[in-house]
């Protein structure tokens, strides 16, 4: 007859410390693979979707456009997406995006084979991708922390931004130069890849997901009332915690003013610099390497307590950036300053992420997120602002004026952002 303690038959769990203890978590580790795959899919495929149109028309404005047809169908999707991300699978839900992922990458490969491109296609595509990541990144963000559990789940949802930053600059440079030598068919290609073997990354993490299943299956129009009550009813239950109120308006205000950035980096790279396809990839891979060292920062910091006081601060910086890179003609310095807003942008991602997933209750993290993504869905906005002024004025002017945007609004944040800078 045993009569040993659980303790000394079995040894302890370990606890795992330090900035990469994630990684330690098997389910976690073909999560962040996904990431790795399925970011770089991601750099390369809006670079080369980017480039294409302007190459096409030889306009800012509709270059512009495609970035706001991408993020408009956050305002729809994104808090159905957080909401079936807190009803159903979320690793199913990840599956699912990156089939559609594929979908969108051999129809870009059909329409840039063609003699004569239809853009109204290309934007019909690029809309379809965007309401995919209106799906993606709530399952992606809430299964992540169901992985690495509550306790952790700062880290966690920082090292999924590491993921996707990682490969940025390799997808960025890779597509850059296989524009130039092999055209930007080869792109879509080999997006197409990565996004169907990151969907096999994803089938490989299992876990169980709190709330999955409880009250049993509802059909019909039960079930519809249910999930339209579910997901209207999160947006306001999100907007009744002031924290999260303050998070997703800053998050709506930045994504207007510094996030769209990118919808003129072709014209930077083909108008003010003259340096090509090669050089826009070259830009935007200096924008990931920044975007991985502000990841990277957060992931390290993500145990500091006033993590509000850094996003004011990462949003003045955030300004400066931009009002630089508009004034800057000498291509070595708009590298560097490309990479500085790289850090700025994903940092404060990353920090708004965490700040969310901190503050709303475990059954509501993914309308959290879908309440994030229908906030930076007003993004469009600020694309196609910034698509005028480039196209009547000039690039330069575009960039300054957001940059100067956002200089006032970190200066209001110091005054009146009382919620944010405790935060």
């Amino acid at each position: 007859m045993q009569t040993g303690t659980t303790s000394e038959q079995s040894p302890p769990i370990p606890v795992h410390t330090g900035p990469l203890r994630s990684l330690h978590n098997n389910a976690f580790r073909w999560l962040w693979t996904a990431g790795l795959l399925i970011g770089f899919g991601n750099w390369m495929q809006r670079l080369t979707i980017s480039w294409f149109v302007l190459d096409q028309t030889g306009s800012v404005f509709l270059t512009a456009v495609s970035f706001a047809v991408r993020s408009a169908p956050n305002l729809i999707f994104g808090p159905v997406g957080g909401a079936i991300a807190d009803r159903y699978s979320r690793r199913k839900v990840l599956m699912i995006a990156a089939g559609l992922k594929v979908s969108v990458a051999v129809g870009m490969w059909f329409l840039v084979a063609q003699s004569d491109s239809l853009i109204w296609a290309v934007m019909v595509l690029v809309g379809l991708a965007g309401i995919t990541a209106a799906f993606e990144l709530p399952a992606t963000q809430a299964l992540a922390v169901d992985v690495v559990g509550r306790r952790n789940a700062s880290n966690g949802v920082a090292m999924m931004s590491v993921a996707t930053r990682a490969v940025g600059a390799i997808g960025a440079l890779t597509g850059g130069l296989l524009i130039e030598s092999a055209g930007p068919g080869i792109v879509f290609v080999i997006a197409g890849l990565a996004f169907a073997i990151g969907g096999f990354a994803v089938s490989r993490v299992v876990v169980v997901q709190p709330g999955l299943g409880v009250g049993g299956t509802s059909h019909g129009l039960r079930a519809v009332g249910g999930f339209i009550s579910s997901t209207f009813g999160g947006i306001r239950l999100l907007l009744g915690i002031p924290i999260v109120a303050t998070l997703l308006t800053f998050a709506m205000v930045v994504e207007i003013l510094g996030f769209t950035f990118q919808t003129v980096m072709p014209s930077l790279a083909e108008d003010v610099l003259g340096v090509g396809a090669t050089g826009l990839g070259a830009l935007t891979a200096m924008a990931a390497i920044g975007g991985l060292v502000g990841s990277v920062l957060i992931t390290a910091l993500s145990d500091f307590g006033r993590k509000g006081l850094i996003a004011i601060a990462i949003i003045f910086i955030y300004g400066v950036g931009l009002i630089s890179l508009g004034i800057s003609e000498i291509f070595p310095l708009s590298l560097f300053i490309v990479a500085v807003v790289g850090i700025m942008a994903s940092s404060f991602d990353a920090l708004q992420w965490t700040l969310l997933m901190a503050n709303v209750p475990d059954d509501m993290r993914g309308r959290a997120m879908g309440g994030w993504i229908f906030a930076i869905g007003f993004g469009w906005v600020g694309s196609l602002e910034l698509g005028l002024i480039a196209e009547v004025y000039s690039v330069g002017w575009a960039l300054s004026v957001n940059g100067i945007g956002l200089l006032i609004l970190a200066t209001l944040a110091v005054m009146f952002a009382s919620r944010l800078r405790r935060a």
